[in-house]
């Protein structure tokens, strides 16, 4: 399950709700790799695509694909106090496969 933190989701709904079509949108959440140690995370506004896994969290639409689900069970998504940009983390540092020596 992912978390979105008060401040967080209270920013994404205004980021939405600025956008003209804001009724089809959502937030993905998308993993990437960073080399053979560990997982990144960041988000997209985007329409929901025929892959995607629609949850509604605190009035967001929330896109998740069934084969990252697994990698973001337990994610974090908040607005960080200091600056008031978003900050996605994982409790758990995911570790990757590595084939290089």
């Amino acid at each position: 399950m992912i978390t979105i933190t008060p401040a967080a989701s209270a920013l994404l709904r205004d980021i939405l709700a600025a956008e003209t079509d804001a009724d089809a949108l959502g937030i993905k959440v998308l993993v990437t790799t960073t080399g053979c140690s560990s997982y990144s995370f960041s988000i997209a506004m985007t329409e929901p695509g025929a892959s995607d896994r629609v949850t509604w969290i605190d009035g967001i639409r929330l896109l998740t694909t069934e084969s990252e689900e697994a990698f973001l069970d337990g994610l974090i998504i908040d607005r960080n106090r200091e600056n008031g940009r978003l900050q996605i983390f994982h409790p758990t540092q995911l570790q990757g496969g590595c084939s290089l020596p």
